[in-house]
């Protein structure tokens, strides 16, 4: 059988920081380029010295691909582009192209224009990056070249979220990236043709997590926001203030929103 080799440059036995190098029938293929956000230092992006030591990164990639736009995916991308430096081709969806980059600009003026940081990606970075992507339809096969093709498919999670399938003759490799199976307010369950992958690659943070229903976490929450507005916009700790609710609401926000509207609606 031949071998296929997967190397995680991130997120091998973390959250964050996503970034898997696949090697599959003489292709290399690298499976999102995320930011670590524990870390302030080089450990904040991938170590991309284990593909090559010195010059850029180009011959040695036959492509990247993004699963979705969250900065733990997609944060280092502009670093490994135009620093590290990659010219091949991006892959990710529409949605994903149009968000990925709105993303990344708060990440920089975050970074650099509020924590004064050095030796980071700037605004033209970001631009000159995004014109290497070229956008995924879901279910289109793309020929990368005239041996690598890959296929995306919907993975929910968030809009534009992707799962890839990747095939080079005969030997697979399925990555699913972020994947939601249970559909929500706005976004379906994940879906993909059956298949039989030599490699799954599977996002596993919550694997052993059993979660209370989405009513009652979504119950749990209008309660919370209802207490939160009560006490005039303040936690029920003195410290925790309204930026602490935005921020639990920054990933999954349609979703919340939409629960407000129905639950309130509910309640009266």
């Amino acid at each position: 059988m031949p071998e296929i080799k997967v190397t995680p440059l991130g997120a091998g036995q973390d959250v964050g920081r996503s970034c898997i190098l696949v090697s599959i029938g003489g292709k290399n293929i690298m499976l999102d380029c995320g930011m670590h956000m524990g870390y302030n230092d080089d450990r904040r992006f991938p170590d991309f010295s284990y593909i090559t030591q010195q010059g850029r990164l180009t011959e040695f990639l036959d492509c990247v691909i993004i699963s979705h736009f969250h900065l733990d995916h997609c944060g280092a991308l502009p670093y490994m582009s135009e620093m590290v430096g990659y010219d091949g081709p991006i892959y990710m969806t529409h949605p994903t192209k149009a968000i990925c980059p709105i993303l990344l600009e708060d990440f920089r003026k975050i970074t650099v224009d509020k924590k004064g940081e050095t030796n980071f990606f700037t605004s033209q970075m970001i631009k000159d990056c995004m014109k290497k992507v070229i956008p995924l339809n879901l279910h289109q096969t793309v020929q990368v070249d005239d041996e690598l093709e890959i296929k995306a498919y919907y993975a929910g999670h968030v809009l534009g979220a992707a799962m890839v399938q990747i095939k080079v003759g005969s030997e697979s490799v399925v990555y699913t990236g972020d994947y939601n199976m249970t559909p929500d307010r706005h976004l379906g369950a994940a879906w993909i043709d059956k298949c039989r992958p030599d490699i799954l690659i599977s996002e596993s943070t919550y694997a052993t997590t059993i979660r209370d229903s989405k009513r009652c976490r979504e119950r749990d929450f209008l309660k919370k926001v209802h207490e939160t507005v009560e006490r005039g916009g303040k936690g029920a700790d003195e410290h925790e203030g309204p930026h602490l609710l935005f921020y639990r609401a920054h990933r999954e926000s349609q979703s919340l929103l939409q629960a407000f509207h129905y639950l309130d609606q509910s309640e009266d």
